[in-house]
């Protein structure tokens, strides 16, 4: 704990070499399908297909926080996700300037909140929720004090994300 504060104070310190920034963003699709079958209802929902959390204004609303330099990004964030759950992350990216304005991104996303059951429509899988690692690339457009960027994160999950430096 105490090298984590360290860490935390270090980070602080480089004001000048870094920006602290809050985003906002939808996941905007899933690929290869649309529903699933919700293995953790009971009674008469057990088992009920339903659609998931994809698209428009009622999609996975993403809200984080991020801590940028020119050569990486560390950030973490909460949506809720396909099935309709609280999930949380912590994200790594490598940044590569392409422009003064576009910024070439990968990473890792440290995800937690998925449950296998849901995602392998198994219900002989545990119902626990999983720590899960999964890769990012993307491309972010800056302007002054705002950022978009689009990501695409395997298996086949994409997100818009809007963020604004403090």
């Amino acid at each position: 704990m105490r090298s984590l504060l360290s860490l935390c104070c270090l980070m602080l310190s480089f004001q000048s070499l870094a920006d602290h920034r809050v985003f906002v963003g939808l996941y905007s699709d899933h690929y290869g399908y649309d529903q699933y079958k919700d293995y953790s209802a009971t009674g008469r929902s057990y088992k009920e297909i339903r659609p998931l959390n994809q698209g428009g204004p009622k999609a996975s609303k993403l809200i984080g926080y991020m801590y940028t330099t020119q050569g990486y990004t560390l950030g973490a964030c909460t949506f809720k996700n396909s099935f309709y759950e609280r999930t949380h992350c912590l994200l790594g990216l490598l940044r590569y300037p392409v422009t003064n304005n576009l910024v070439f991104e990968t990473g890792l996303n440290l995800t937690y909140g998925y449950r296998p059951a849901l995602i392998m429509q198994m219900a002989s899988l545990s119902m626990s929720k999983k720590l899960l690692p999964i890769p990012i690339v993307g491309i972010t457009f800056e302007y002054k004090k705002s950022s978009l960027s689009y990501n695409y994160m395997a298996p086949g999950i994409t997100a818009v994300v809007f963020a604004w430096k403090l």
